[in-house]
């Protein structure tokens, strides 16, 4: 009887090059993700170098200077509440003059208010530095949180009767 030789299915240097392959695949899909992980980071750095950059202008200035209202992006609103006509469009001058975006102007509730005051309308823990910046180029101190998400702005400004001691009023007469 003649043994019959069966030939093997894989040879000894296939089996070690299947093997190969299937280690290269997994190397391949860790340095994917390396690659991935290093693109990652870099967005990150370049983000934070970008947005650290934009607030560094105004460190180096006295705690009483008025940041750039540019840094903020923020839309203001004026209301009258003095009853002195004019009024809103003046302030509504002087803000822009000064980089803020005035959106809106109108009359307040009523016309009854003492002091100018600022109202922080998206702040969390108290009144923003926007909210300050708006209060700093107009001269006043009454800057206040007032959350009002249904305003569509992010600051109101209520024009009160003193607004001759403020600083716009010093720059239009």
């Amino acid at each position: 009887m003649a043994r019959q030789v069966v030939p093997p299915t894989e040879s000894r240097q296939d089996a070690v090059s299947n093997g190969n392959r299937r280690g290269g695949r997994w190397r391949v899909r860790l340095l994917e993700g390396v690659i991935v992980l290093l693109i990652g980071l870099n967005a990150y750095l370049v983000y934070s170098v970008a947005t650290s950059s934009a607030f560094s202008s105004s460190a180096g200035r006295s705690a009483g200077a008025v940041p750039d209202p540019s840094v903020f992006q923020i839309q203001v609103e004026v209301l009258n509440g003095c009853g002195e006509p004019g009024i809103g469009q003046r302030v509504m001058r002087y803000l822009r003059e000064q980089g803020f975006d005035v959106v809106h102007i109108d009359n307040a509730d009523h016309f009854e208010y003492g002091e100018t005051i600022v109202l922080d309308r998206r702040g969390e823990n108290g009144p923003s530095r926007a909210a300050r910046a708006v209060g700093g180029a107009l001269g006043t101190p009454n800057v206040l949180l007032q959350r009002n998400d249904e305003r569509m702005v992010d600051v109101s400004v209520v024009i009160g009767k003193d607004y001759g001691e403020l600083l716009f009023h010093e720059e239009t007469d």
